[in-house]
């Protein structure tokens, strides 16, 4: 399967935003644990995976995963790039949001980013020219093919915007210069309406006609009650 067929395939399952990165891109954005030589040998690009908009809920919803106890979403969306990674030509490597490599995470904000997702916005999250702050970063396939670059188009949508975001939000922690994320953090933990939402993100006026369904906002706005953000919590609450 190449990029030309791949990029449907993902589609297709609701993974409908991709952006492609060759090695010396991908190379110069990620620590040396992430580096493409080590985690898949022979790599010569990668494709950066996301969704975008609606298309991706209710097709989850309808799958398998859907009803897991525990990471549904991120187990979906594994299952669906893996299978798309084995039909490549030669068979490629997936690494998710989640997935780490001594002790640290894929920088999947700054490759998005460069992969062409977005800029990013007051609310804390990367734009899309079309849909707005509405988009997931999920993962990245390394390919064994030599993927085609475009420079991003320049965007910038907060400068000169009479930022409703800020107003919006409940903790007053969306600035001109972004948003204080110990203080969201804060925010969500303290106040009701942000636990299940985020009246800031709502309220930006790009891609509006995107957003997420209200089910889909509650998944991604919720706290995961685990060790570590339990010891994120109480440190937060005690040093603000």
């Amino acid at each position: 399967m190449s990029l030309d067929a791949l990029r449907p395939a993902l589609a297709a399952a609701g993974l409908n935003l991709t952006g492609t990165l060759p090695l010396e891109e991908y190379d110069r954005l990620v620590p040396a644990p992430w580096r493409a030589e080590r985690i898949h040998p022979g790599s010569r690009g990668v494709l950066i995976v996301g969704n975008g908009g609606r298309a991706l809920w209710p097709l989850f919803k309808a799958s398998p995963e859907a009803h897991l106890r525990r990471n549904p979403l991120d187990r979906y969306t594994r299952r669906v790039m893996q299978e798309a990674a084995q039909r490549a030509t030669p068979p490629a490597r997936v690494a998710l949001y989640t997935d780490k490599r001594e002790d640290g995470y894929l920088p999947l904000v700054s490759l998005a980013q460069r992969a062409g997702f977005g800029s990013p916005g007051r609310v804390g999250v990367l734009l899309h020219p079309t849909y707005g702050p509405w988009i997931s970063i999920r993962g990245a396939i390394f390919l064994g093919e030599t993927l085609p670059f475009q420079e991003p188009e320049a965007f910038d949508p907060c400068t000169g915007c009479p930022a409703p975001c800020a107003t919006a939000c409940h903790g007053q922690v969306v600035g001109p210069d972004g948003l204080d994320p110990r203080g969201c953090f804060r925010t969500k933990i303290l106040k009701r309406a942000c636990r299940t939402a985020c009246d800031a993100r709502s309220a930006c006026v790009v891609g509006p006609e995107h957003a997420f369904s209200r089910e889909q906002i509650a998944h991604h706005s919720r706290i995961r009650w685990r060790p570590a953000s339990v010891r994120h919590s109480i440190d937060v609450l005690l040093r603000p």
